[in-house]
């Protein structure tokens, strides 16, 4: 689908495998500063390289390559290629000679990422060789942040990485006590002690926020909604509006609950489940959330939106199409903060019910910060995992007490539980450490005193040959000069010293 640029009218147009499109891109690609840029710099003939064009520039089927046409002309292109794992890929871009120097190649690129990011994709690299001063200021205009220098063939480049969906190493997870209906004890007294005990202990236990749950029966079901199948497997018999009733916190109770909260430090949240309930919540709360089954209440996502207050939002028991239609909603509304919880809504969740790997799918997908609402039974496995995938916010039921009657504290976190969630979660988010494969501090010194090298295993003379096996083999450097990484050693077949090297010495480069 066509996107539109502020600045630039800018269009993507997929390529197709056919004659006049390679041309196209051939008399750009043999253009001589694109040569002198490009890693291979042999001009070609069409007829040698249209059979390539129609292999070499498809590698990927869900990323073909695509135009950038201005104001409906075509004035620049790229190709993608596979990078590393099966989220991430390379991207390389040719501005027409008479087209540079517009800014045509960043908004160019800015257009590429949505595209990138709807087919499943978290990163994009781009390999500049060193002298290319105009593509590295365009892609970090666009974005991309510079990785380290690396090498293709005997040539240096800079390795440049867009992050579609960025890992948050610099935050936390946020994590959230669901209280829901489990303060209600049966007198506004008891809930209320009840309720501000559960305050205490989402505290203690280390949660970001407690959430209580805003209803009322007439504007939550429709009447005659009869009763619930999953409630009396639980032993609850009551007809929903009577439950409702029943477990409706009372609008009063909302500004006591929230002035606790703030007073021991936590943040105060409640779920509101109609407009009403809403107004009642908004000047009591920071951010807000919607519940699985009020994702399509347009005018409370509208409420939500027009507040502009964050909004948390599951997404329990929807299709992808429902979550599109709802981020529209709000955004249109002219909501900004969003974030998606992936849940399983079901009470409690059967383990093998949870999915937890669309919670990457998310990620990618609608390219917004992804969290899980827990309904299953234990404590660590599904709030642990979900971290692990990237979700930074964590949502689980809690209780008092699981002896204690309603229809949520079955399947809720005892006091100890919460506490250990919470702990083992942070332990969690401290190893993730950054989304690009390293060499970590804690693994330098061993790096640099294990990692193979080419090294002398003999007393070399300056002008004598190299011989693997002979005089040098691949081999841990330990405490000695380390030499040329082992992938390099064919160069040296065959190859002279240029110097005197001791045993054990690594060889470097100059040697030969």
């Amino acid at each position: 689908m066509p996107m539109s640029d502020k600045k630039l009218n800018i269009t993507l147009e997929v390529i197709g495998k056919d004659e006049e499109a390679a041309r196209l891109v051939l008399a750009w690609r043999n253009d001589p500063l694109a040569l002198e840029m490009s890693f291979d710099q042999r001009k070609q003939a069409f007829e040698v390289f249209f059979p390539r064009f129609c292999t070499d520039y498809f590698l990927l089927r869900e990323l073909p390559p695509l135009f950038a046409l201005l104001d409906g002309k075509r004035v620049a292109y790229v190709r993608f290629r596979p990078f590393g794992g099966e989220a991430a890929c390379e991207i390389s871009i040719v501005v027409g000679k008479e087209f540079r120097g517009k800014g045509i190649g960043t908004a160019f690129l800015a257009k590429c990422e949505q595209f990138v990011r709807e087919r499943g994709y978290s990163e994009i690299f781009a390999k500049i060789k060193l002298e290319n001063s105009v593509s590295k200021k365009t892609f970090a205009r666009a974005g991309y942040h510079y990785i380290k220098r690396e090498y293709e063939g005997e040539v240096p480049f800079d390795l440049y990485r867009f992050e579609l969906i960025p890992h948050q190493t610099a935050g936390k997870v946020f994590i959230i006590g669901e209280a829901g209906s489990n303060w209600r004890l049966g007198s506004y007294p008891r809930d209320l002690e009840c309720a501000k005990r559960m305050i205490e202990v989402a505290h203690e236990a280390g949660c970001d926020a407690i959430k209580f749950q805003t209803f009322r029966p007439d504007t939550t079901y429709a009447k005659g909604a009869g009763k619930s199948s999953y409630l009396e497997k639980s032993g609850i018999f009551q007809e929903m509006d009577m439950l409702f009733s029943d477990l409706a916190m009372p609008y009063e109770m909302i500004g006591e609950l929230a002035e606790a909260s703030e007073k021991i430090g936590i943040e105060f949240m409640s779920t509101p489940f109609s407009p009403t309930d809403f107004r009642e919540v908004d000047h009591h709360v920071k951010r807000h959330k919607i519940a699985s089954y009020e994702m399509c209440h347009v005018r409370l996502l509208e409420l939500v939106a027009a507040s502009r207050k964050p909004l948390i939002l599951s997404t329990g028991a929807s299709t992808p199409a429902e979550i599109h239609k709802a981020i529209d909603i709000f955004r249109k509304a002219g909501g900004k903060d969003l974030t998606l919880l992936h849940c399983t809504a079901a009470y409690p969740a059967p383990e093998t019910s949870m999915n937890l790997r669309a919670i990457g799918w998310m990620l990618h997908h609608f390219g917004l910060p992804c969290g899980l609402s827990d309904h299953s039974m234990d404590p660590l496995a599904a709030p642990l995992g979900a971290v692990a995938l990237g979700a930074t916010v964590i949502e689980k039921h809690f209780t008092l007490s699981k002896r204690l009657p309603g229809p949520d504290h079955s399947f809720a976190l005892e006091p100890q539980e919460l506490k250990i969630m919470c702990t083992k979660i942070r332990q969690t988010e401290s190893m993730l450490g950054e989304s690009v494969k390293k060499v970590t501090p804690a693994e330098v010194e061993l790096y640099r005193f294990a990692k193979r090298k080419l090294q002398a295993t003999a007393h070399i003379r300056k002008g004598e040959t190299f011989r693997e096996g002979e005089n040098f083999d691949i081999l841990r450097p330990g405490v000695r000069k380390a030499g040329v990484d082992p992938w390099r050693i064919e160069e040296m077949h065959g190859k002279k010293a240029t110097r005197e090297i001791q045993v054990g010495e690594g060889i470097c480069d100059g040697d030969w």
